[in-house]
């Protein structure tokens, strides 16, 4: 009989053993223009979380961190946008202490228009922060500056604190190399891990998830976080132990009085 932790075992010396790989990736971001909706004004495709709405959020962009206790203070996420002329927005994490120890499966979400919520609380199940990023805005969680994404050859890199890259570019022409529309959102359409790369299974959709896992074919598949999320389940307490042991010596009693 396998030993009940012997699949958390397995599965934290798999991420362990991933030497190079990335410890925070890109999952998604929000190309849909200002003016138009996901799909198209034709559509009824709305976002998971924020329902069908003009521009489906903003400007928006969804990470994923992989490393457990992960350290993103003084990280940075640098996004290029445009066609003929190019920009770049360096978006850099504060020294806040709520970047100091990101435990594996959770989800970051920076946003120009929406509003931060800094509850975080992995083992009581939630998995997600999002921080507002916008001129002129607090500058607690993150750099307080407006940035795009488009679809527009939106390209975003990031990096450590040491201006080191940990993922990307990634975005449109990288993978895939065109065509996103103003209508869709650029994701991942795979689980997420430690092997996801710049080159891995993102596409454009019209499948959209602001805050929560990636969504695809209509909502008929969606990324699976329990691996990455395993981790963070605590091993049974002393009292817990006892709990089972008094629940057995009591159903054993039962069983011989009846």
């Amino acid at each position: 009989m396998r030993h009940p932790g012997l699949s958390l075992l397995v599965g934290l010396l798999l991420l362990s053993s991933s030497a190079g790989a990335a410890p925070i990736f890109v999952n998604e971001y929000n190309a849909v223009s200002a003016s138009n909706f996901l799909g198209g004004a034709s559509s009824t495709a709305a976002d998971t979380t924020l329902g069908r709405i003009q521009g489906n959020g903003g400007d928006w962009v969804e990470l994923v961190v992989v490393q457990d206790h992960l350290d993103l203070r003084g990280g940075s996420l640098s996004i290029e946008e445009g066609n003929a002329v190019r920009t770049t927005t360096v978006l850099t994490f504060s020294q806040d202490a709520i970047w100091s120890d990101l435990r594996s499966g959770t989800i970051i979400t920076v946003a120009e228009d929406i509003a931060t919520d800094s509850s975080y609380d992995p083992l009581g199940g939630d998995w997600w922060i999002n921080v507002q990023a916008t001129t002129g805005g607090s500058t607690q969680f993150i750099t307080a500056s407006n940035f795009s994404v488009s679809n527009d050859n939106t390209q975003v890199t990031l990096l450590d604190a040491l201006a080191q890259v940990w993922f990307g570019p990634a975005g449109e022409g990288i993978t895939p190399v065109s065509g996103i529309g103003s209508d869709e959102v650029w994701k991942l359409e795979a689980d997420p891990s430690a092997s996801i790369t710049p080159g891995s299974n993102f596409t454009d959709g019209t499948s959209s998830s602001f805050g929560a896992p990636n969504v695809w074919s209509g909502g008929t598949f969606s990324q699976d976080f329990s691996a990455l999320r395993s981790v963070v389940v605590p091993e049974p307490g002393a009292a817990t132990l006892l709990g089972v042991v008094l629940a057995g010596l009591l159903s054993v009693r039962a069983r011989r009085v009846i």
